[in-house]
């Protein structure tokens, strides 16, 4: 990529490097170390980490591995070094519809009959790259960030426990109605960098009360789309120098270890929930310091449903 013109403000690309490290960071590579503090948390029995072979998927994984009767599999396309072992790896291309779906359909038949209790989505990547369409029609990053999620809580679904939590993993801060652009859903002729993240955002935002709202019978699933801090990484390495430039200067002062805030999640998560339910929702925005983040807007059914409508065309047409 050619250096910016000079006439470009410094402010708008320190601005651009906030908001990426804000949404995206947390997809970085890292070794986690072996957590020090357990939690008392004794509803993630069985655990799916999807995106958890790196940054903050990796971080949830290690903390969850510490009580001796979990069970978790973490999914990606590399296996992390040193897993313990009540840790599995499977390996998954969550960018293709057709792969999740041919992937679920194996995750389940390897269940025997075994329900999860906490589905963790933190699939993502971070790059600079413009519109990139997979073979199925799809910008690589929405497919990771949004679609991919999707569908795998469709798929998943039958197998997750009545009472089991869902986990996104993005932005739960960033979404609102300003960043969503009905008439161009999936972003075909407005793409852009942070069109795309804060498209993601809002979408997750949305999605989270619709799966809330249509639950039937016992159903009591939680679903929380989670904003986990930006984590700095060696990621940067391959991002504009500006960019690596604005990231050593604003860093340091918003950065969250993926691993400190993997505690602080699953430390709260509980309480957080509980609360929530207590007031009638069974869904919520969280923190990276594991608290609600309050005031996000309350999607109409109208809205909900014409999101999901566009999600399960635009996923049924890929797996066609």
């Amino acid at each position: 990529m050619s250096a910016p013109s000079s006439d470009i403000p410094i402010n708008r690309l320190l601005s651009t490097a906030l908001k990426i490290i804000s949404i995206e960071l947390q997809f970085g590579h890292l070794s986690v170390p072996a957590p020090t503090l357990s939690y008392n948390d004794d509803m993630a029995l069985r655990t799916l980490i999807v995106g958890g072979t790196s940054g903050i998927g990796l971080a949830l994984a290690h903390h969850i591995a510490v009580a001796p009767e979990a069970i978790v599999t973490v999914c990606g396309r590399t296996k992390p070094a040193n897993l313990p072992s009540n840790i599995d790896f499977s390996p998954i291309e969550a960018t293709s519809m057709r792969g999740i779906k041919k992937w679920t359909d194996n995750f389940k038949g390897t269940l025997a009959g075994n329900r999860i209790n906490l589905l963790i989505l933190s699939q993502g990547t971070s790059n600079f790259t413009g519109r990139d369409e997979t073979n199925e029609g799809i910008d690589r990053k929405m497919a990771l960030h949004y679609y991919s999620r999707q569908l795998i809580v469709r798929e998943l679904t039958p197998v997750l426990k009545e009472d089991a939590k869902v986990l996104f993993i993005l932005n739960g801060k960033e979404g609102s109605p300003a960043h969503i652009n009905w008439n161009d859903l999936d972003l075909k002729t407005s793409y852009s960098m942070s069109t795309a993240a804060q498209q993601s955002a809002t979408m997750l935002d949305i999605m989270v009360q619709h799966y809330a709202a249509v639950q039937r019978g016992d159903e009591k699933r939680h679903y929380a789309h989670v904003y986990p801090g930006g984590v700095l990484t060696g990621l940067t390495r391959a991002w504009p120098w500006y960019m690596r430039a604005g990231v050593k200067v604003v860093g340091p002062l918003i950065a969250v270890k993926p691993e400190t805030c993997a505690q602080l999640l699953l430390e709260n998560l509980d309480k957080v929930t509980s609360a929530r339910e207590k007031d009638g929702y069974f869904w919520s925005n969280i923190n990276s310091d594991g608290s609600v983040i309050k005031d996000k807007t309350v999607w109409s059914k109208s809205q909900r449903e014409c999101l999901a409508e566009h999600t399960w065309r635009t996923i049924d047409s890929a797996l066609s």
